[in-house]
């Protein structure tokens, strides 16, 4: 059995396009032992389900977690003490004049965290910073420099550490779940098999945070 972890934001954009079905379908169809940590379940459940605003979104994630699509991982004191290390790593790899750019947050590390020391061969994570790090932090360098208007400095030896603690680790986004969904027919009950179904669903994502491009959706649908 495969084991994954999943960050908050992709479960989020899940269920606040009400497309939860379909990724309960991709996650019991590939048999995948998908993990979470109690940090992420506070972030992404416990906390926003007393805010009438969220509710529904995160009563949608509780459902997943009760029928043990998504398990929730207690966090250990060795995630604790490797998901410092990864902050120290990741947000000292690229700096400008003024000191380190912070890159990551703590939920982002603790997930990092997990899947290390689960042996967890895939991340899904919506938040582009993450996934370019690990397959291309040239690239991640030209986009902080767009975002902050200054130079960036990169440290290769710190990519070069962070890179190292992840060799195997595949990141994948709610709209990856989307397009494998597609490509495995489990769009039934929920919507019909077309390319205006896959279309609506890959921007429905996007708008709900995931981080793709227009470019990217356009591929996606060439593909199919």
């Amino acid at each position: 059995m495969p084991k994954a972890v999943i960050d908050s934001g992709t479960m989020i954009s899940l269920s606040s396009t009400c497309l939860m079905n379909i990724f309960k379908n991709f996650v019991k169809h590939n048999n995948i032992d998908l993990m979470v940590s109690s940090a992420v379940a506070r972030e992404s459940v416990w906390r926003p389900i007393t805010n009438k605003r969220f509710a529904l979104n995160a009563a949608r994630i509780k459902h997943a977690f009760n029928d043990g699509i998504v398990n929730v991982v207690e966090s250990t004191d060795e995630v604790r003490l490797l998901e410092g290390k990864i902050l120290a790593i990741a947000n000292t790899c690229f700096s400008t004049k003024f000191g380190p750019t912070k890159i990551i947050q703590q939920g982002e590390a603790e997930a990092l965290a997990l899947a290390k020391i689960n042996e967890a061969k895939a991340l899904f994570v919506d938040e582009r910073t993450t996934r370019s790090l690990i397959e291309n932090p040239s690239r991640l360098k030209q986009v902080i420099e767009k975002r902050q208007h200054t130079r960036i400095e990169a440290d290769t030896k710190k990519i070069k550490e962070f890179r190292d603690l992840f060799p195997d680790l595949k990141v994948y986004r709610s709209v990856d779940i989307i397009a494998f969904a597609y490509e495995q027919d489990l769009f039934d009950h929920e919507l019909d098999r077309g390319k205006l179904e896959l279309e609506a669903a890959l921007y429905a994502a996007k708008y709900a945070g995931c981080a793709v491009s227009e470019r990217e959706i356009t591929e996606y649908l060439k593909k199919k």
